[in-house]
């Protein structure tokens, strides 16, 4: 007998790819989804442009409504019904709350901060420490108030597994709220040999090649309180702007134009005296973000965490810093990747061969070390970090763990 296998949360398209790669494994699997995130990156059809919300695949169920699932609507209603026909979900996000609804066995994918709406304490402030404005502030609290309760209930009742990705998790939800008997340690499977491009943009190749290097940041603009993502942008800006000045490289780098703290990365860099070396970019969508990755002279730019996480995170010694699907990506196209990752444990205490950096004197050191490179040197680097994340995040070679607890999970009744 096939297995069923309804999937939710669609996180920068987590759950479109997982449902393919599961179809590929003969698996009957079916996505679920509605307009609960606000932001385009999170649809299929921004990094698909043949995809259209009209022109979806038939294994795609598209509810556009945003599902309040304390007072459902008709329409999350008829989720609720459909998403109950299968053996087993595997949701992220808010989707312990539709799997709870519809009674059905779950494993719960938690993608970088998915598990962190179970401390109401650490949310709340993560709320009022924010930049956001106060309307915006009282939207977010709303939603804290109404969904948190039933993520708790679902996730401590019912889940069946929940897997994390992210290190610094562990402590400060999963071993503080008991959670450690129904917690896995799991690689998120992505598409790594089917990742890159080859396809060379001319206009993109002229605008680099003048550069011996281009800074590709993709964190988005969160690092002032240490109650909100810890993106450590401003430490990157402070070291960039001392190499620039002191080196004199012959470098850009790229900005992205999102975030609650756009307009402090702006202020920063204004007086940081480094508005000329520094270009900034609207989100896009993958296919065009590939061709940036595939330029050879491109080094991709994520997060540094925050100077004083113990505040947030007083049980870390050191930072718990991981790997996103932007670094995944950044590997898997063969760029040279710069950043804080520390989380050794998720690949057997082996240590990814990426430009490590941490404090911004770290930082400085890592961009003067990658200027100096050869061509041959950045080459192995790239080719190594090729090879480490087909080993650890490759589907072919991850994604049996995940169909394992699915099998486990379906034999299980909810209610």
């Amino acid at each position: 007998m096939i297995m069923k296998v309804h999937v939710y949360g669609n996180t920068l398209n987590s759950a479109f790819d997982f449902t393919k790669q599961l179809r590929e494994q003969g698996i009957d699997a079916e996505l679920f989804l509605d307009n609960t995130s606000p932001a385009n990156q999170d649809y299929p059809w921004w990094d698909n442009p043949e995809i259209t919300p009209d022109n979806l695949p038939d294994w795609v169920n598209y509810y556009k409504t945003f599902p309040f699932f304390l007072m459902p609507n008709k329409e999350t209603k008829k989720m609720i019904q459909d998403f109950s026909n299968c053996d087993v979900a595997l949701v992220t996000c808010w989707g312990p709350i539709l799997a709870m609804k519809a009674k059905v066995p779950f494993v719960f994918v938690s993608l970088g901060s998915d598990l962190n709406s179970i401390a109401y304490g650490d949310e709340f402030k993560s709320i009022l420490y924010s930049s956001l404005d106060v309307k915006a502030k009282i939207k977010k609290i709303i939603k804290l108030i109404t969904f948190v309760p039933l993520q708790r209930k679902a996730l401590f009742k019912y889940a069946y597994r929940i897997t994390i990705s992210m290190g610094y998790q562990y402590n400060a939800y999963i071993k503080k709220y008991g959670l450690e008997k129904k917690t896995s340690l799991l690689n998120y499977p992505k598409d790594v040999l089917g990742y890159a491009t080859n396809e060379v943009d001319e206009e993109l190749k002229n605008k680099f090649k003048k550069y011996e290097l281009v800074f590709f940041m993709f964190s988005r603009q969160n690092w002032m309180s240490v109650w909100n993502d810890l993106k450590g942008n401003d430490k990157f800006f402070r070291a960039y702007a001392r190499f620039v000045k002191e080196i004199k490289p012959n470098v850009i780098l790229f900005v992205p134009n999102k975030g609650i703290d756009i307009e402090y990365s702006k202020a920063l860099i204004k007086e940081l005296d480094i508005e000329n070396n520094v270009e900034w970019f609207d989100d896009m969508p993958k296919f065009k973000l590939k061709k940036i990755q595939a330029m050879s002279n491109v080094v991709m730019v994520d997060n540094f965490w925050h100077n004083e996480w113990l505040k947030r995170y007083p049980l870390d010694t050191t930072p718990k810093v991981g790997f996103g699907f932007g670094c995944i990506e950044s590997l898997a196209s063969k760029s040279l990747l710069l950043t804080a990752f520390t989380d050794d444990e998720f690949y057997d205490g082996n240590k990814p061969p990426i430009l490590y950096a941490f404090s911004e004197d770290e930082i400085y050191n890592r961009l003067s070390e990658v200027y100096r490179m050869s061509f041959e040197e950045r080459e192995k680097m790239r080719n190594d970090g090729y090879e480490f994340v087909i080993k650890w995040h490759e589907q072919k070679n991850v994604l049996y763990k995940h169909i394992d607890l699915l099998k486990k999970a379906s034999a299980k009744q909810i209610l």
